[in-house]
């Protein structure tokens, strides 16, 4: 049985340009890279064609009598050459003029009172007064100045839909702040629920400056980002 045929330079060269895995689907280098290795490979290819120097004998073959034209395989191979090299050129160009950006977005949380993800003030006396800790952190790529809103929510059970309905949402505070780019700021937020029946504190995040009346039914979609606090008020 003849012995397996081993992979040869080409094959090598061409897995050393491999990139890692990429779990978005498609590399960021990905562009920059390929031209380098099609230039490479045709490189490789003309090395080990007819005239090149991939063979012991390939000085004698590139021996050809004066006037003789240059063999159409050669040709091909050299349009590749620049074509490949013309390729990377504008790849790199389009990189550096075109960097990839980050992916945009705004972080919204809560916290207690001690600045922890813990004791959140969900049961108390009607009348008294109640501190959490709003957090926005800004990922957009530039400065923001963001609007938040704070609704005292009245909301009962529909057995139907197995889903709490809001029956009445009325607004408590609404207040601007401005946020760096790439920086987070957290601040006290301390509210009062002087109604019994209200069983949740809603919290809306606005980019833009909101609309003056909200409907109740599109209250939980009408920021850019929502939370709320469920409530037992006594």
């Amino acid at each position: 049985m003849p012995s397996e045929a081993s992979a040869g330079p080409l094959s090598d060269l061409l897995y050393s340009c491999a990139l890692p895995p990429d779990p978005t689907g498609i590399h960021p280098a990905l562009p920059a890279l390929f031209p380098g290795c099609l230039l490479i490979a045709v490189f490789l290819l003309a090395q080990s064609g007819p005239g090149g120097t991939g063979h012991p004998h390939a000085a004698e073959k590139r021996e050809r009598a004066p006037g003789s034209s240059t063999p159409r395989t050669e040709q091909v191979l050299s349009l590749l050459l620049i074509a490949a090299v013309l390729l990377a050129t504008a790849t790199t160009v389009y990189i550096v003029v075109n960097p990839q950006e980050g992916e945009r977005f705004t972080e919204f949380y809560i916290l207690g009172p001690t600045g922890k993800a813990a004791n959140y003030p969900t049961e108390f006396m009607a009348g008294t007064p109640q501190t959490v800790i709003i957090g926005i952190g800004n990922h957009e790529s530039r400065d923001i100045t963001y609007t938040v809103q704070t609704f005292a929510v009245k909301s009962r059970f529909n057995g139907a839909t197995n889903k709490s309905v809001i029956v009445s949402a009325t607004p408590l505070d609404r207040f601007s702040v401005t946020v760096p780019n790439n920086r987070t700021v957290e601040q006290p937020y301390t509210f009062r629920i002087m109604d019994s029946d209200v069983d949740r504190l809603e919290f809306l995040l606005f980019m833009e400056a909101p609309q003056a009346e909200i409907p109740v039914a599109n209250l939980t979609r009408a920021g850019y980002r929502n939370l709320h606090l469920l409530l037992r008020v006594h």
